[in-house]
């Protein structure tokens, strides 16, 4: 495996190309083998944190990791956003085409809109870091014990979707980047007031409102794509993805309720077994 470095390089942005095997972290198997290490070191975290006292919402790794993902947004939504404008100005038939390469003047106007999605496949990486505070926390996406499954295929097949988007150097990959960038900004403007003690209900209003658009847009962005070249590979994986995902949506929120029940059943059960168990003990 040789990796050219100089591929991060953002001063030569303009002339970025994914290869791969060249472009760091373009080889599939480096995908496979990081949902493995996400994984084992999910279960293994969770299973360390049993019996120990999670870490509290302010700790200062939090705060950092939230301010850190507020910065890589902003970055990556202004390159891909600009990007994407000075694309659709000068060359708006590009986006009459599925892959870059079929269009002629791609090298001239592609260079920036690609290094912008590379920006972001690789920082989803960095986003496993999500689940991991959850398990600290011994909490989940939506305040409970347990880490939805949803939660899990989310973090893992976003990462495959960013790389066949890049493989086949999909144009409206950049569009989607752009978007996803500036959801993410204010999802994790929410989380860092939550971790600084900041009122962030309006941010948090927003954050929601701008994700429920988003998962809108991904899907009609899908439906046109599929429109306009259906034989696409990463056409069809990312609407396998976004249809698997509307799906699991739908299931986690009819279920939610019984999820709530069993759990409090659960810790009543538990708290009872405690009781019963100080009692016998005195």
């Amino acid at each position: 495996m040789y990796w050219n470095l100089a591929h991060l390089n953002p001063a030569t942005a303009s002339q970025f190309q994914w290869v791969y095997g060249i472009t760091p972290m373009s080889d599939l198997t480096v995908i496979y083998t990081s949902w493995v290490v996400y994984f084992v070191s999910i279960v293994s975290i969770r299973w360390y944190m049993a019996e120990r006292t999670r870490i509290d919402r302010s700790h200062k790794v939090l705060v950092f990791y939230n301010g850190s993902m507020i910065l890589c947004s902003v970055y990556i939504c202004m390159t891909a956003s600009y990007s994407l404008w000075q694309t659709v100005n000068k060359e708006g038939q590009f986006f009459t085409f599925c892959h870059a390469v079929q269009y002629a003047r791609y090298p001239q106007y592609g260079g920036y809109m690609f290094y912008s999605m590379y920006q972001y496949y690789l920082i989803r990486y960095y986003v496993f870091l999500d689940t991991v505070i959850l398990a600290l926390r011994k909490a989940s996406a939506c305040g409970g014990k347990s880490i939805p499954f949803l939660h899990w295929y989310q973090h893992m097949f976003i990462i495959l979707m960013m790389w066949s988007w890049l493989q086949d150097q999909s144009i409206f990959g950049s569009i989607a980047t752009s978007i996803i960038s500036f959801v993410q900004v204010f999802k994790y403007l929410y989380y860092f007031c939550n971790c600084t003690n900041i009122k962030s209900k309006w941010i948090k209003s927003a954050a929601v409102l701008f994700q429920v658009i988003q998962f809108i847009v991904a899907i009609a962005l899908t439906a046109y794509q599929m429109s306009l070249c259906p034989q696409s590979n990463c056409v069809l994986l990312s609407a396998s993805i976004n249809i698997t995902m509307v799906y699991m949506v739908v299931k986690y929120y009819e279920n939610s309720e019984g999820a709530v029940a069993t759990t409090r059943e659960h810790y009543k059960r538990r708290n009872s077994n405690k009781n019963i168990h100080t009692t016998a003990t005195v």
